[in-house]
């Protein structure tokens, strides 16, 4: 048996053994307060057969013991119930209880499922009047969720948006997400993969917030440092004591360690959330890309070397399972290597920092001859779509001869990435290739809607619109909140296999950038090329000076690189913030700690700034901490953040530590440092 086969007996088995379970042991969950994994055991595991008789026997035997059960029971109840009926209002039922491939005509309708939905809020509702005091605990806790969704959307208002989903009750939330679910267009294009219209599935671009994109119908998710720290920026109240937790469990860690054990509890906790959808598809879909340290993009061995021991501790995590992820590496000569690699021991890879032809093509034909069940082939649309814009911007004067004005130039180069998306479609399918384990993948979406010439697109979202029927379309927060709010999109299910508009394709060759994406040079597999789109240089991936130069790559690289770095320093403020705790509980002077005061109160994070700044608001007068804090470095950094509350917090620590100050001379009045600081604050805020 090949490799690849063994690793689909491994996922078949853990199947069978998921589903083999009992009552008690969902209510076992439950009471555990677990409810979202109990509400997911029963969706994606139970037979849709048995699936009504079983949520009627578990209703009941958990309403007999409400009214008599403490707090922590009655929160399991409500948030299992609640976990459960937005599991069936969604895309969720699809992939078992609505799933004829797997059970063929033993599968539940919609009346049904609708009546369970109605039982459920129903009995909800008898919950809250009970229990009120623990509804309007998850209240809160949803509203927090869903605000930090809405700012990752960049909705305006997201407090008020909340208040609006969430509502004043559970019944009220959960109709409210219903609605909002059904009325997605993204969710259109996952219900044209279950009718059998395409392969197209949905990805979340995204480090967070992945259950609701499952509700809509994503299977897959893309994780990095970087995406890791936008989600960390966007929701510090529920990533930083993750990271913090992290940071005091392995004091010793170095810093790319630090940011390698972030990223995997992000990794782990996506990789728990798609285990199902991996386990019911035999490991084609359900996966989360993984990457490590970018800045290793030139080193083949070192990417072989982290995927391989990161692979084996993720197995050790699932108790032997096959890890559902695969790892990003980069379209060039060295990531080329660690693809044969990786794919010959049957992980799967995402080929990322990849714009052109001359990349994907080759990598296609590694992933081909290895044992991966699947792997992607991203396009990253927009990075490759820019460039050309601006390049094409830039000599406007020289196009014009052409007849090319700058609307022409930006609807063409808005086409650029589609482009070649619909040309690897095209072409991996002329060669047989199989499509769904070497799926092509849009990333990297843009909106065009400010500008010249966008209007004449078919659509404000072409790498999505025009790219439908390919492997997958990943989408950010913010492109999926604007695609869904959009009344009327007209979405073809085969709309990559028609071809990109001619005069886009007119524009687009007089921009050297794009002919070095589109063209083909292998006679393999372009026995004639159209000569409109031979660059002046062309790209070879051994060329690896000049691929990490050309635009697209050498930016992304760049830009990746930056993240990563700001990501770190991210936690190795942490790190110096917890320091300082540790010295402030035990109360030693933290100006004997300069390395840690001045790491955390020069950190690029705002939120760490704040909280160094407060515990040096808090401690007793130590005149030795006045220097640290007036050291340029420190004062530059402060005034860096533009931030009134640091200005004001900084002001205060000053105050408080220098000898004669108004601060100290008030101490006698106020019963503490805290409580006059919280005075000031409270006027100065």
């Amino acid at each position: 048996m090949e490799l690849r086969s063994r690793l689909e007996a491994e996922i078949a088995e853990e199947l069978r053994l998921m589903r083999s379970f009992s009552m008690d042991d969902i209510a076992g969950v439950v009471e555990a307060g677990e409810g979202e994994e109990a509400a997911n055991r029963l969706i994606f595991f139970s037979r849709p057969t048995d699936f009504p008789s079983h949520l009627d026997a578990l209703r009941k035997r958990l309403a007999a013991r409400f009214p008599e059960a403490d707090e922590k029971f009655r929160k399991g109840c409500i948030s299992f119930l609640s976990h459960l009926t937005l599991g069936l209002s969604s895309f969720l039922v699809q992939w078992n209880l609505k799933n004829a491939d797997l059970h063929g005509d033993a599968i539940l309708d919609d009346a049904r499922i609708k009546a369970e939905v109605e039982a459920n809020l129903a009995l909800l509702a008898e919950w809250e009047a009970l229990a009120p005091s623990v509804a309007e605990e998850l209240l809160g806790e949803w509203r927090q969720e869903a605000e930090a969704r809405f700012v990752a959307e960049r909705a305006q208002e997201p407090e008020a948006l909340a208040e609006e989903l969430v509502g004043s009750s559970a019944c009220d939330y959960l109709r409210n997400m219903a609605r909002a679910i059904e009325g997605s267009n993204l969710r259109k294009i996952a219900e044209m993969r279950v009718a059998g219209l395409n392969h197209t599935e949905l990805g979340n671009d995204y480090a967070a917030f992945l259950r609701y994109a499952l509700y809509l119908g994503a299977s897959f998710v893309t994780t990095n440092p970087v995406l890791v720290d936008i989600a960390w920026a966007a929701d510090p109240d529920h990533w930083n004591p993750v990271m913090d937790r992290l940071v005091a469990a392995d004091p010793n860690a170095d810093d790319e360690e630090l940011a390698r054990l972030a990223t995997l509890e992000v990794v782990l906790a996506n990789m728990h959330l798609l285990r199902p959808i991996f386990l019911l598809t035999r490991g084609g879909m359900g996966c989360v890309s993984l990457q490590v340290n970018p800045k290793r993009h030139g080193d083949a061995q070192a990417m072989i070397a982290d995927a391989t021991a990161i692979y084996g501790e993720l197995r050790e995590r699932l108790d032997g399972g096959v890890p559902n992820v695969v790892f990003k590496l980069p379209g060039t000569r060295a990531g080329l290597e660690a693809c044969y690699a990786l794919t010959s021991q049957g992980i799967g890879v995402n080929i990322t920092v990849n714009f052109g032809l001359f990349q994907q093509l080759r990598f296609a034909e590694a992933i081909r001859q290895g044992q991966a069940i699947f792997a992607t082939l991203t396009e990253m649309n927009g990075r490759l779509a820019y460039p050309v814009r601006d390049e094409l911007l830039g000599k406007l004067d020289e196009l014009a001869a052409y007849g090319i004005t700058e609307a022409d130039a930006r609807e063409a180069a808005a086409w650029a990435g589609v482009a070649v998306v619909k040309r690897l479609h095209r072409l991996l399918q002329e060669r047989g290739y199989d499509l769904r384990r070497i799926k092509p993948l849009v990333a990297s979406l843009r909106i065009y809607k400010e500008g010249p010439g966008y209007d004449r697109l078919p659509s404000p979202y072409p790498d999505i619109t025009e790219d439908v029927g390919t492997g997958i379309i990943t989408v950010f927060p913010n492109v999926r909140r604007a695609f869904d709010a959009e009344p009327r999109i007209e979405l073809d299910p085969l709309r990559v296999e028609e071809p990109v508009p001619e005069r886009a394709l007119e524009v687009l060759a007089h921009s050297e950038i794009f002919r070095q994406a589109y063209y083909v040079a292998d006679r393999s597999w372009v026995p004639e090329e159209d000569e409109r789109f031979r660059p002046e240089y062309e790209l070879v991936l051994e060329d690896e000076e000049a691929v990490a130069a050309w635009p697209p790559v050498y930016n992304t690289l760049t830009q990746f690189g930056e993240g990563y770095d700001r990501f770190v320093e991210r936690l190795v403020g942490r790190r110096h913030l917890l320091a300082l705790r540790e010295r402030a509980q035990a109360g030693a002077k933290l100006s004997e700690a300069e390395e840690a005061l001045v790491g955390a109160l020069t950190n690029v994070y705002d939120v760490t700034v704040r909280e160094a700044l407060g515990l040096v608001c808090d401690v007793p007068e130590d005149e030795a901490l006045v220097p640290l804090l007036r050291q340029e470095g420190v004062r530059q950094a402060l005034e860096s953040h533009n931030d009134e509350e640091i200005a004001a917090l900084y002001r205060l620590a000053l105050a408080k530590h220098e000898p004669d100050s108004a601060v100290r001379r008030a101490r006698k009045f106020v019963g503490s440092y805290s409580s006059y600081i919280a005075r000031l604050s409270g006027t100065t805020g």
